[in-house]
């Protein structure tokens, strides 16, 4: 498969063809009639690239575009418009709203082709996305911090990491330990969206951390809610006989007793209020340090720091 396809268009006839034409070269293709439709279906499918035409009933296109860029999960997700307005002015507006490209109707399927497969390319390298939670990776993390510090925006920066994560990967296995990622990802991304109305910023910096920025006088309310959901939920990921014994317990390659305390999470904020920084390193080596100081509580913490 070369990628995932959500076309969006209120005409059944183009969407049977274009939907045709686009899995007869072995593109996986999802379609909408509608807007909300679509915001709901990319949010749960996260498509490689969405294809949105620009005149539909009830929202448009370009609102249906500012809402998948507002939303944490498909703000980074490449939209080519398809549309038969050809005047410049709305071709600026579709750009300004979010768009990468535009297409006018009629179309040359060949093109449309080339221009999916390049977009697709050129996202997936920029964002060299998480392959377990498709959360943006390191490249998006210091780009969109750069972006702020840069605008001058005062934001709270929280780097998340799982304490005893390695034990837990070597008792149980990557499969499970990959479901405990994709479970603290859903997490956070729920009590963030919750708070912050789809407009706060998820991501992960390294395989196995996840960052996001957040309002500062925010941020103290959303880590604590952040540990009270991963407190509630942990357990469920072990078995019944490690949770009556409240510790991991396990043999490794050697064939020696390991006990290990369940995994927690900690939690390094830094906010820019009093202190001036300029790029992401500066941010994440403040970061970094602040992590320990979490790490050293021994249960999950939130450590933040102006």
């Amino acid at each position: 498969m070369q990628g995932r396809i959500l076309f969006i268009d209120d005409e059944p006839e183009i969407l049977k063809a274009v939907k045709f034409y686009l899995e007869d070269e072995d593109f996986e293709v999802h379609i909408a009639e509608e807007g909300n439709r679509a915001i709901e279906l990319a949010e749960t499918i996260q498509p490689d690239l969405i294809i949105l035409d620009v005149m539909m009933p009830v929202m448009d296109g370009i609102q249906v575009c500012r809402l998948l860029r507002s939303r944490t999960r498909t703000r980074l997700i490449p939209i080519i418009f398809l549309t038969a307005r050809e005047a410049v002015e709305d071709k600026i507006k579709g750009l300004e709203a979010g768009g990468v490209d535009y297409i006018t109707k009629p179309f040359n399927n060949q093109e449309l082709i080339a221009r999916i497969k390049a977009h697709i390319r050129s996202n997936r390298e920029e964002l060299s996305s998480h392959p377990v939670t498709g959360l943006p990776g390191a490249p998006s993390v210091e780009r969109e911090v750069n972006r702020r510090l840069q605008e001058g925006e005062i934001f709270a920066a929280v780097f998340v990491e799982i304490g005893c994560f390695r034990e837990y990967r070597e008792a149980y296995g990557i499969s499970r330990g990959d479901r405990l990622l994709l479970f603290v990802s859903r997490l956070l991304e729920s009590v963030i969206v919750k708070s912050l109305e789809d407009k706060g910023f998820l991501g992960m910096p390294s395989y196995e951390d996840f960052f996001f920025t957040c309002p500062v006088e925010k941020a103290s309310a959303i880590c604590d809610g952040v540990i009270e959901r991963f407190e509630e939920g942990r357990d469920e990921h072990y078995l019944e006989q490690h949770r009556q014994l409240g510790e991991l317990t396990y043999y490794d390659y050697r064939g020696d007793l390991v006990r290990a305390p369940f995994v927690r999470l900690a939690l390094g904020g830094v906010c820019n209020t009093r202190r001036f920084v300029t790029t992401y390193a500066a941010v994440a080596e403040w970061g970094a340090q602040t992590l320990l100081k979490a790490r050293a509580q021994g249960t999950s913490a939130c450590i933040l720091e102006e």
